[in-house]
């Protein structure tokens, strides 16, 4: 019955979120915009089948799906950057903001702000600024921010350092973080459209 529900209302936010993407008239643009909807709907529907060994690298691309809508409806053309903008170190737990690449061209779309290059963040930190995972307000960054920033991190260490992530995969807020964020984070996409 739950999972149902969770359909229903994810459904329900799919719609919305298409028709804030037509309310831009984009004209041809609005093509590139629905098929990165459609591209997000298909990784979240393999996020539903796998497991929490390489569920965060279907998270994660949900995310840049998502990331790109935004910007084509605000910036009006179309998405061409090919780097992430974000990089981590083996064995490491944090990331790393880059002079470019998509994260900082989403950061600065959603809060208006740019992010200085080289400013790191980690796992801990990250979990504590997205408000589905704890209750904390006031934080440096916007919750779609620091929610697409730990996606990239734990895609990262689920791909590359499986040790690592296997020991994180069991924490309580890990678990929270990657059940919650496909529909928060498309609720947070809606919203600022």
């Amino acid at each position: 019955m739950q999972r149902a529900t969770v359909v229903i209302q994810m459904d329900s936010l799919w719609e919305e979120l298409e028709k804030r993407v037509r309310s831009y008239n984009l004209g041809e643009l609005e093509r590139e915009a629905l098929l990165n909807i459609h591209q997000a709907r298909e990784y979240l529907l393999a996020l539903g089948d796998a497991s929490t060994l390489t569920g965060p690298l279907y998270l994660f691309y949900y995310m840049v799906s998502l990331a790109r809508v935004i910007y084509v409806c605000k910036k009006r053309s179309p998405f061409k950057e090919v780097l992430h903008g974000l990089t981590t170190r083996r064995e490491e737990t944090c990331v790393t903001v880059k002079a470019n690449g998509t994260f900082p061209i989403f950061h600065s779309i959603i809060s208006g702000k740019k992010i200085k290059p080289g400013t790191r963040f980690c796992i801990e930190e990250l979990l504590g600024m997205v408000p589905w995972v704890s209750n904390v307000e006031n934080t440096p960054l916007p919750a779609i921010s620091a929610s697409y920033l730990l996606g990239f991190l734990l895609s990262m260490l689920s791909r590359y350092e499986p040790v690592i992530w296997d020991r994180f995969r069991e924490d309580h807020n890990i678990n929270l973080f990657l059940k919650e964020t496909p529909r928060m984070f498309l609720q947070e996409v809606i919203k600022n459209l």
